[in-house]
């Protein structure tokens, strides 16, 4: 499963707008970015378990908001870019949450990796790729997928 948080509305301008500014020095521009966390967690848990996760271990309840599924943006020409480290890479993060996951008394799992989400509104697709990989990630220990969602 992945859980997806995200930095509430009020508390998220300052983090945008700098990667607002990162990808325009990288050649492109947009009126519209939300950024979220990802934890991809392998292992079965019951639905109570797994909110219990986002809930009690990933979330900070004042300033953050959490879903299963990916968000949904009114509008158009929105894409979704997840960015994340190559499984040869080791992942902290994801070691970590996997280590607490135990902790909290529930089974370990399988498996933890963390990631990062963007959701930017874009014309041209491939200038969108293109500033990701200069700007936001390092292509020896990444690797990103772009989608496009449908407006909500």
């Amino acid at each position: 499963m992945i859980i997806e948080i995200w930095t509430k509305e009020k508390y998220a301008t300052n983090e945008e707008a700098g990667l607002v500014k990162k990808l325009a020095l990288a050649g492109f521009k947009t009126n519209f970015l939300k950024v979220s966390k990802l934890y991809l967690i392998e292992g079965v848990y019951s639905e109570t378990e797994t909110s219990r996760l986002a809930e009690e271990l990933l979330l900070d309840p004042i300033t953050e908001a959490w879903s299963f599924k990916p968000r949904c943006f009114a509008g158009g020409n929105i894409h979704r870019v997840e960015i994340w480290l190559k499984n040869s890479v080791t992942d902290v993060v994801g070691q970590s949450v996997k280590e607490a996951v135990a902790d909290m008394g529930l089974k370990a799992p399988a498996r933890c990796r963390f990631g990062r989400c963007l959701y930017a509104r874009a014309v041209s697709e491939l200038k969108l790729k293109h500033a990701v990989v200069k700007a936001l990630m390092n292509e020896t220990v990444n690797y990103y997928k772009i989608t496009t969602i449908m407006g909500g």
